[in-house]
């Protein structure tokens, strides 16, 4: 799941020099939008449907108190959604040209909440998964 947050990373970061240049191709901003979705969803699914259901259930066997957990879960679930509303919003060159400087905002915010995440991730629940 690391190498998946990488690939997202690098993501981003193709975007975002993409967004850099003097004459900014919107075609390749798409591509890289929709690669991004990809990644997201897949890791998003595996996150969600294997890693989250997992690590609560052997939590649960262990008697651990798991109310901080679900709670960290469901903030991470909000970023996701604001993440896929954004994708929804951008979803092809033409919503893309036509709101670019508001674009360019949004995706720093959507850069940041999701580096945020995986930092919390990384940091917190993916730890947990070595102690069960």
């Amino acid at each position: 799941m690391i190498e998946q947050h990488r690939t997202l990373q690098q993501g981003i970061g193709l975007i975002i020099e993409i967004l850099k240049s003097s004459q900014i191709n919107t075609e390749k901003i798409l591509q890289g939008l929709e690669q991004f979705k990809k990644d997201l969803n897949k890791h998003l699914k595996l996150e969600n449907e294997v890693f989250y259901v997992e690590l609560l259930k052997e939590m649960k066997n262990k008697e651990q108190d798991t109310t901080r957990t679900e709670q960290f879960i469901n903030e991470m679930d909000d970023i996701a959604k604001v993440v896929v509303a954004f994708l929804e919003k951008y979803k092809d060159t033409e919503s893309i040209k036509e709101k670019i400087d508001e674009f360019k905002k949004e995706f720093s915010d959507i850069g940041s909440a999701l580096t945020l995440r995986i930092e919390s991730e990384e940091a917190g629940v993916y730890g947990y998964w070595g102690l069960f």
